[in-house]
């Protein structure tokens, strides 16, 4: 079991497997390290799934599988994350026929992960919580469709639809953006949308491109849920 480190993650959804994508990628490996992510509604993400191997805790990376709760620090997981993770932990023993180690990552290399309090709970064994502490409740799913880039929408500019350009940045996983949400297509917002194109090179029209750009907001809107 491990957690996102130091600091408390507020992301939920695909947002938290693609920030750790990134992260890794940064760090040159062959995407996500680990086997799945967890958020804190309780969605589970498949990283490297069961079959490949994970890049989680040097000699046990063959042995064993690893999962991500997005916590970090002394951030609770939510109920709904814990089952999760003991669900998977269950179908772990069912794929390979016996009873499987619960360990945290500190086990197996010096490391403050999984944090204090999800490390107290695999200690513990792992229990499917009942009840008690719940999860955030999960972001509503976008009700409009995907729209088109109004002309006024460009760096430095002020048009309503910013608002919107950067929602879905902060959705997709490109935040923070200072200031947001707000009018003005400013340097936080170029640098976001930076970012996007960096990750999405197709769409740009130069390094490290600050203006969306119809096509750029189209497959941004599709990668933040909309259809």
């Amino acid at each position: 079991m491990h957690y996102d480190g130091a600091h408390p993650i507020t992301r939920t959804g695909p947002a938290v497997p693609r920030a750790i994508e990134r992260a890794h990628l940064a760090q040159k490996w062959s995407g996500i390290g680990y086997n799945f992510v967890i958020d804190q509604n309780g969605a589970i993400f498949e990283g490297r799934g069961w079959n490949h191997q994970g890049a989680h805790c040097p000699g046990h990376n063959r042995s064993g599988w690893g999962v991500q709760i997005a916590v970090g620090g002394d951030q609770k997981p939510s109920d709904a994350a814990l089952r999760s993770a003991r669900a998977l932990y269950d179908e772990a023993c069912r794929r390979t026929g016996r009873t499987l180690a619960k360990k945290g990552h500190k086990d197996g290399i010096a490391t403050l992960c999984p944090g204090g309090p999800l490390y107290v709970w695999v200690k513990a064994g792992m229990p499917a919580p009942a009840g008690g502490t719940k999860p955030k409740p999960p972001a509503p799913k976008p009700s409009s469709k995907i729209v088109a880039l109004h002309g006024g929408v460009r760096p430095g500019a002020r048009h309503s639809q910013v608002r919107d350009l950067q929602q879905l940045l902060i959705k997709a996983g490109h935040g923070p953006i200072k200031g947001a949400v707000t009018d003005l297509y400013g340097p936080e917002t170029q640098r976001a949308v930076a970012r996007w194109h960096d990750l999405n090179p197709k769409f740009r029209t130069g390094q490290h491109d600050p203006d969306i750009g119809p096509r750029g907001f189209v497959a941004l809107q599709k990668q933040a849920g909309r259809r």
